[in-house]
């Protein structure tokens, strides 16, 4: 006789805890209502309530900076010259890359620091060189939400002179 009371004593608590959590819930958005929330409120009342953008069934191309970058030869410095874009399924989220162009111009330019004039001529190494951009940007943004929004890098434009 004593568990079934202490059961239900328990479980009486626990439904007024749930009870008074969604009371005070629900007096906070009302009050914050009524008393013309500051631009933080609104935005943390957005972001509870927002939710991730959805994914588009066709893939969305945003086009990034030229990207100018030398390269060691032979006998003289070569200059590449790259046009890119992110190919997404969250055009979205994908904008604010733009804001983050001096870290795509330093992980380019460490990784064609490595690379000689006579290879990037081959044109069999454009797809590997394809692969290994999109790496490179992958892992420059590694620390940030754009990353996992990269689905292709594509090249628009490649010249070496």
């Amino acid at each position: 006789m004593a568990n079934k009371k202490t059961l239900f004593n328990l479980l009486f608590l626990l439904l007024f805890s749930i009870l008074v959590a969604a009371i005070t819930f629900a007096a906070t958005l009302w009050y914050s209502q009524q008393n013309a929330p500051s631009a933080s409120m609104n935005a943390w009342l957005a972001s509870l309530f927002q939710s991730e953008p959805e994914a588009t069934r066709q893939p969305a191309f945003h086009s990034l900076d030229k990207v100018v970058v030398s390269v060691k030869g032979k006998r003289q410095t070569h200059f590449v010259m790259l046009e890119l874009a992110v190919q997404t399924h969250y055009p979205e989220r994908i904008k604010q890359i733009d804001s983050y162009m001096p870290l795509v111009r330093n992980a380019l330019l460490k990784m064609f620091s490595k690379k000689k004039y006579e290879e990037l001529q081959n044109q069999q190494t454009i797809e590997q060189l394809q692969q290994e951009v999109k790496q490179t940007l992958t892992d420059a943004f590694a620390n940030t939400t754009i990353a996992r929004d990269i689905d292709d890098v594509l090249f628009t434009k490649y010249v070496i002179q």
